[in-house]
């Protein structure tokens, strides 16, 4: 998140006679903090308002706040390890192996790796540590600590995507619950042939099924052609396909109707759970649901607002009057409370249209996204979704607002 200004060496924090500036990363997670929660600050917004990098936004649980560790998610992420445009290769393994990451400020670079790399008495191609393996995972996604990098790092080598050369026993033997995947210098890791093939600049034929999708491509043969809601039904109702979409739509400058979309979900889930619980009787619980409402309002609603939305003028008017309006009375608050969800949902329908018509054929087009939506049963000729909508599993934890 922070880095010395002065070295790079400077790995350890120092109250006094060092300057310290945010990473990319750092700027990235102040503007997304700054954005969903309706903070606007002139001391910071010609800094945030930078080119940001295109950070991994992880998904976590609810319940436990541990990360989505879905397959198909995982396989996302990997994508972007490798590197969106090609494999990053260096020409020597001292170049891959440094400990510099400032190349990964977009986001879009993948981890730093070997063009070729001599173990023992042979030459291995395309290889990486497992510290630059977590390096990356820790500079480029919503990871909080080397831990949850490591985790991931591990669930690459349990899905057959990246596999080791070389393994760290000196790190094994004072680390024996880890087994899998060893984030040191000494350990060295390739991708496998299976890893290749999720590139995202690897695309394979249309024509051709894997053994893995056989079932798919039988079932794409029968299935009819479904609709543009249809196909947004069955993004939002799958984690790994949300996440791209989220990243397709924050590349095209229109992120927020889909963070909109997803924090009405979770604040009306919320709101309709107190109220069949009873506890809206309590002012403590109205207080924090009033609350709620008006972050939404003053991130994505409010006119000014950090991720202000594209909405009609009729329903704009509606909202800004209903939440300029105070009351100090429990029955009042309450109805007040109400109405605001209301108009919450119209809004929510409104931007779902949207993102419907506009955003999902754009989306399904784009050829980097081709495997993928194929694995998830879309006929991207054509852009057809092939199975039923998924139901929709769109909560999330409250720190992924941060």
């Amino acid at each position: 998140m922070i880095e010395s200004a002065e070295s790079k060496g400077h790995a350890t924090f120092v109250m006094k006679g060092g300057v310290w500036k945010l990473t990319s990363k750092g700027l990235a997670i102040v503007q997304r903090f700054c954005s969903r929660n309706g903070i606007v600050a002139r001391q910071i917004d010609s800094m945030i308002r930078r080119d940001q990098m295109q950070i991994v936004s992880l998904e976590r649980d609810p319940e436990t706040d541990k990360l989505n560790q879905d397959k198909a998610t995982v396989e996302v992420i990997f994508r972007r390890f490798v590197g969106q445009e090609g494999l990053n290769l260096k020409s020597t393994p001292s170049l891959a192996d440094s400990d510099s990451v400032s190349e990964y400020a977009s986001g879009l670079t993948g981890v730093k790796m070997a063009k070729e790399r001599r173990v023992l008495d042979k030459v291995v191609h395309n290889t990486f540590t497992g510290k630059a393996a977590s390096d990356w995972l820790l500079d480029c996604t919503t990871t909080i600590d080397r831990n949850e990098a490591y985790e991931v790092a591990e669930l690459f080598v349990k899905d057959q995507l990246i596999a080791p050369v070389v393994e760290d026993h000196g790190y094994m033997r004072t680390h024996r619950s880890t087994t899998d995947f060893q984030p040191t210098k000494f350990a060295i890791y390739t991708v496998t042939d299976k890893g290749l093939r999720l590139c995202p600049w690897s695309e394979r034929p249309q024509s051709i099924c894997s053994e893995d999708s056989r079932d798919n491509c039988e079932r794409k043969n029968r299935m009819p052609k479904d609709s543009n809601v249809a196909r947004l039904h069955a993004i939002l109702g799958d984690a790994a396909l949300r996440l791209l979409f989220k990243e397709f739509l924050r590349a095209s400058l229109c992120e927020e109707n889909l963070l909109f979309y997803l924090d009405v979900h979770e604040f009306t889930a919320n709101y309709r759970a107190l109220e069949r619980s009873g506890r809206l009787d309590r002012p403590e619980s109205l207080r924090e649901s009033l609350a709620a409402a008006y972050g939404l309002y003053n991130s994505f609603l409010a006119s000014g607002a950090p991720s202000e939305l594209n909405l009609d003028f009729a329903l704009r008017n509606r909202l800004d009057s209903r939440m300029i309006r105070t009351n100090t009375e429990h029955e009042a608050t309450r109805r007040s409370l109400q109405e605001v969800v209301e108009l919450f949902e119209q809004a929510q329908n409104t931007v779902f249209k949207l993102m419907a018509s506009d955003s999902v054929p754009k989306f399904i087009r784009q050829p980097q996204y081709a495997a993928i939506l194929r694995d998830h049963e879309f006929d991207v000729a054509d852009g057809r979704v092939l199975s039923p909508a998924p139901e929709s599993n769109l909560s999330r934890s409250n720190t992924s607002k941060a």
